[in-house]
């Protein structure tokens, strides 16, 4: 998923503090859907109710707080009403003093049309109707046009710009009403969820445990030399385009180092899809490794959700984080690319008898996830968004906002490309647009990576559930502990709109690239080149001994998911 999601990072941090919280400060609750950027509720007054319960709280009690001028007698009632610790009050003042900015060094956004442009699009709308449910007007009406005008206008207001205390005195209504019922409905669904993640994610890494205890010492010793060695060749990398949509590619050619060793007879191909919001800058460092151990790699831009769509989004100068045709493009860029690459390479006369175009594997991350496990032969059914997209399951799964835009699609071709040996899916989105069916029909070695701290496509419903549906004998599943949805970019790449602020990357990225280097390199010389001695480097005692690094530890592989582990995660 792309860029434009970086304000959503600390959502779940506030869950279990929600029902405490609600009451002292209803910001609280548009900061848990906003993911981030912490709009708030009232104007004069916000009215918590419950039924035929109902409370006020005077804005001018909040701000005062917000500025360090201690709690209004009101406020320190609910403070030991609920028990709220010290911590928990630092959050909260937290929250109301947060702001919201574009911190790029390459971009020169007006804050209120970059928030305007977003709000308007379809996936704006759909977080704003959700808010609207809980945050009303004091009518009762939904709060979906005031959340946006309030928004704006606040982002709009220099110097300061869009905080909580901000949004308070732009909101256009004198109250604010909250219906607790609904909020408290919803954030019951997300716990619910994030449980069950955490039963499924337990039982991976219980299970990955058990397997490393019967695996010989041997597969450790053996993948730790291939991963040691010096790589044999050094790299080219230039510019290739393709006539189609105009795409540009990075070309990753292994060059020789000395007279020895050669240059493969017959080298595989690997295409790496960026994510919405990234480029084809993204992942050099991928790139660069794989093309030393003697794969050609190419990266392409997908046009139409590159880094370029979405600065043209936030400058005003288009109305959609995607097109609808967007998901039928991504996989028809591969399959140009690889016609393109074919040509392109037929005029090299080092290499046009040595790149094997019908031996590919592709890494797609995130939106390129669904991109590579299309053309792996997962099939696209919009028919299963219409019980998906409906916005009570917003909240627990972001990547739904991109997903369900598909919804607009009625014929959907197969997207299968023969030339496709094996896919690697690094947080892949595709739950509701492939669906139990679309998974099923992928028949090529498939690798999937989740991360645990993934709050934009969730590690249970967007890898590890779609992980059972897979009936491809050759599949695997990694699951890295604190990895978040960003870990394996590069936030320091070439040509990039945004950039993304270290919370939202997580802990040490280069460790979790790394860790990508790893996992690829092994699946794809096992799969590709048929090199068995590489799939040490999938094992789990290998995995469990060697590659889990402090954050990320445990790092956790499997091959099958029984179905009473997700009934288990499915529970209360």
């Amino acid at each position: 998923m792309g860029k434009q999601q970086r304000w959503r990072g600390g959502w779940r941090q506030w869950v279990s503090r929600w029902g405490r919280s609600l009451l002292l400060s209803g910001t609280t609750l548009v900061a848990l859907w906003a993911g981030g950027a912490r709009p708030s509720f009232g104007a004069d007054e916000i009215i918590i109710a419950y039924g035929f319960f109902e409370r006020t709280i005077q804005i001018e009690d909040l701000i005062a707080f917000a500025e360090g001028r201690g709690l209004s007698r009101q406020l320190a009632a609910y403070v030991k009403l609920f028990n709220l610790s010290d911590e928990d009050l630092a959050q909260i003042q937290g929250v109301l003093n947060q702001s919201i900015s574009f911190d790029s060094d390459t971009i020169n956004v007006n804050e209120s049309v970059a928030i305007a442009q977003f709000l308007y699009t379809d996936q704006g709308e759909t977080l704003l109707r959700l808010l609207g449910e809980v945050v009303q007007t004091p009518s009762r009406q939904s709060g979906f046009h005031a959340l946006r005008a309030a928004l704006i206008l606040a982002a709009a207001d220099e110097p300061t710009g869009l905080t909580v205390l901000n949004f308070l005195v732009k909101y256009p209504t004198p109250a604010i009403r909250v219906d607790a019922i609904r909020g408290l409905a919803i954030a019951d669904q997300i716990n619910r969820t994030i449980g069950g993640a955490s039963a499924a994610i337990n039982w991976v890494h219980e299970q990955t445990t058990l397997t490393a205890s019967e695996e010989p010492e041997s597969v450790v010793l053996t993948a730790r030399q291939l991963v040691w060695d010096n790589p044999p060749y050094g790299v080219s990398r230039s510019e290739i385009r393709v006539p189609r949509r105009q795409i540009r590619a990075n070309l990753y050619l292994p060059t020789p180092t000395g007279n020895w060793p050669p240059l493969p007879q017959q080298a595989p191909v690997v295409v790496i899809s960026h994510g919405l919001g990234d480029n084809r800058y993204s992942y050099d460092y991928l790139g660069r490794y794989l093309a030393q151990r003697g794969f050609v790699v190419v990266v392409p831009d997908h046009p139409g959700s590159n880094s370029d769509q979405i600065s043209n989004l936030l400058r005003g100068l288009t109305s959609d984080v995607v097109s609808d045709e967007e998901f039928l493009n991504r996989p028809q860029d591969i399959t140009a690319l690889l016609d393109a690459l074919t040509a392109h390479l037929a005029g090299n006369p080092v290499w046009r008898d040595r790149a094997d175009l019908n031996n590919v594997g592709v890494v797609g991350q995130s939106f390129g996830g669904y991109t590579a496990l299309a053309l792996g032969g997962g099939t696209l059914h919009p028919e299963n968004l219409t019980a998906a997209c409906g916005p009570q399951v917003v909240p627990v799964n972001l990547s739904l906002l991109l997903q369900c835009q598909a919804d607009a699609l009625t014929t959907v071709p197969s997207f299968r490309d023969q030339r496709v040996r094996a896919v690697l899916a690094v947080n892949p989105v595709g739950s509701a647009l492939l669906g139990p069916q679309g998974y099923s029909s992928i028949q090529v070695p498939t690798l999937i990576l989740a991360g645990v701290a993934d709050t934009v496509a969730p590690a249970l419903p967007e890898q590890i559930r779609p992980f059972s549906w897979l009936q491809t004998p050759d599949r695997y599943l990694v699951v890295v502990g604190s990895a978040t949805h960003f870990s394996v970019i590069d936030a320091d790449v070439e040509n990039s709109s945004l950039v993304l602020p270290p919370g939202v990357i997580g802990p040490n990225p280069q460790i979790t690239q790394g860790y990508l280097q790893v996992l690829s390199l092994g699946f794809f010389k096992t799969y590709l080149e048929g090199d068995r001695r590489y799939e040490t480097l999938l094992s789990a005692r290998y995995l469990q001994e060697n590659l889990a690094t402090a954050p990320f530890s445990p790092v956790s592989v499997i091959r099958d998911l029984p179905p009473t582990v997700l009934g288990q995660a499915q529970a209360p």
